[in-house]
């Protein structure tokens, strides 16, 4: 009868055990300073509790955080919430004294003032083309940008307006309406928590430049766009073979000369416009190469 009696006071504890739960919630707050505060609240089970958090940005990096002695709170500081134009992804799992464990998380993504993902940069790639690209500290996560887009007017007066999705070349039409060697241009975006506008003046053809294209000297360049190998090819010996960045910058690059032709080898190259430069006996060419 004792032994009995055993098996079943075991067999109820361990189905009490079985049937032991936990949980917790978290309250996130937004501090007057911009400091964003995640706490845990409502915790159930048998203390103590331990805390894991997981915080990263909206594109997935992890990002400084300072916890409280518990470990159930979290302040994010402005500085950083800021720069993660106030995305932040967090998970918290919480253990109890009996091994009990449960994880909870979410997105967030707060109204505060962030750096203008409008901000953009410009380099001519080509006569009366221009280059326009991103410039970011910390690029916003994709999610968040609901429109984006260019937009300028050209020296005909006609208004021109494109999405802005990455790097893009911009090919102006000069005309009466504009007797410098400038444009204006803006770009537009619209985010789940705000928007910004961030315009230029900017140039789009320099005397000095001395851009003269491959197909008026009797080269080709294929293919092009590329994402690997690019194949020039001339009437004449080739020389030299440099590449630029939009930001006219000479880049690196392997490539293999053979009489006519030229092969370059662009795949370890990040996606964006740049400027092809090629001597041969004819003299110096350059022109636009996309990494796609």
């Amino acid at each position: 009868m004792k032994n009995l009696l055993l098996s079943i006071s075991l067999l109820l504890g361990i189905n009490s055990a079985l049937n032991a739960q936990c949980s917790v919630q978290v309250n996130d707050s937004l501090l007057s300073n911009y400091d964003y505060v995640l706490n845990a609240v409502n915790p159930t089970g048998t203390a103590p509790f331990t805390y894991n958090w997981t915080v990263t940005n909206g594109v997935g990096m992890p990002i400084q955080v300072t916890y409280n002695m518990g470990g159930d709170s979290l302040t994010i500081d402005a500085f950083t919430l800021q720069n993660s134009y106030g995305c932040i992804i967090y998970q918290l799992c919480m253990t109890d004294a009996n091994g009990c464990t449960t994880c909870t998380g979410d997105t967030s993504i707060s109204q505060i003032p962030y750096p203008c993902p409008s901000a953009f940069t410009s380099s001519i790639v080509g006569p009366n083309q221009v280059s326009i690209d991103h410039m970011f500290a910390m690029p916003m996560p994709q999610f968040m940008i609901l429109n984006q887009f260019l937009t300028w007017t050209d020296g005909n007066g006609q208004t021109q307006t494109m999405p802005f999705t990455g790097p893009t070349v911009i090919d102006y039409t000069p005309g009466p309406s504009n007797n410098s060697n400038k444009f204006f241009c803006c770009v537009m975006t619209t985010t789940m928590n705000g928007g910004c506008i961030s315009c230029d003046s900017i140039q789009y053809t320099n005397s000095g430049l001395g851009l003269e294209t491959f197909g008026n000297n009797g080269l080709s360049l294929s293919p092009n766009p590329a994402s690997s190998v690019v194949k020039i090819e001339g009437s004449s010996p080739i020389e030299t073979v440099l590449l630029y960045n939009a930001q006219g910058q000479k880049i690196t690059v392997n490539y293999v000369l053979n009489g006519n032709t030229a092969q370059l080898n662009i795949a370890e190259l990040p996606k964006g416009i740049y400027t092809v430069e090629v001597t041969n006996a004819s003299g110096t060419f350059k022109d636009r190469l996309i990494r796609e």
